[in-house]
């Protein structure tokens, strides 16, 4: 399976490219303002990476969303991601009255509604509660968010920590599975991945079916 990352100049990116590649992955790092079109022939699967600031000010960053939901490919996005998928969606975000920054949470999360996502299996070998690690200052406002677009973990605020869209293989985090403050964020990325290929597979059947 080839992954391609889609770096919005973050420390983190790398963190989270070796994690995905502990998994028997190919990844490739494009950072943000590099992409082009021909990456799409090597791209099985999209990873949005954190980043500073908001998605608006990232080059490419939600025209890439775009590109990814026409090809059908599996996307998951982390913090800075997730708020990039839920703002192409047509949601808002707002500012936390404190920074969370290298801080843990405890989390706990919900299948309840969205047992038939395409993504939903990425969440099936996690604890529930689980701490996770975080560096953001945005969050997405939930009562902003359109009705396919599903929060399926909060934390201990009430916050969403994650979603999962109802019909299509897009699944964002608002934590960071590859810090140290997230135990399961391994398992995590397994399940995406997993999680992912079979999105791929049945897709592929799909358009066996059709031309056979």
């Amino acid at each position: 399976m080839r992954i391609t990352l889609f770096d919005n100049h973050d420390s983190f990116t790398w963190n989270l490219a070796h994690d995905l590649e502990r998994e028997g992955v190919h990844v490739t790092v494009v950072r943000a303002g590099e992409w082009s079109d021909d990456l799409w022939a090597q791209t099985d699967a999209l990873v949005l990476s954190p980043g500073p600031g908001l998605p608006q000010e990232h080059l490419q960053l939600l025209g890439i969303i775009d590109e990814a939901l026409g090809h059908g490919v599996p996307v998951l996005g982390v913090c800075l991601g997730m708020q990039a998928l839920a703002v192409h969606f047509g949601a808002a975000l707002r500012n936390l009255d404190a920074p969370l920054h290298g801080r843990s949470t405890e989390i706990t999360w919900s299948l309840k509604g969205v047992e038939t996502a395409p993504l939903a299996s990425m969440w099936e070998e996690l604890g529930s509660p689980t701490h996770v690690g975080h560096y953001h200052s945005w969050v997405v406002d939930e009562a902003s968010l359109p009705a396919d677009l599903h929060v399926n973990a909060r934390n201990s605020q009430g916050l969403p920590m994650a979603f999962l869209h109802g019909t299509l293989p897009v699944a964002g985090v608002q934590f960071h599975p590859e810090s140290v403050l997230t135990p399961e964020g391994q398992t995590l990325l397994r399940g995406w991945i997993s999680a992912a290929q079979r999105c791929l597979a049945i897709s592929a059947s799909n358009v066996s079916l059709n031309f056979s």
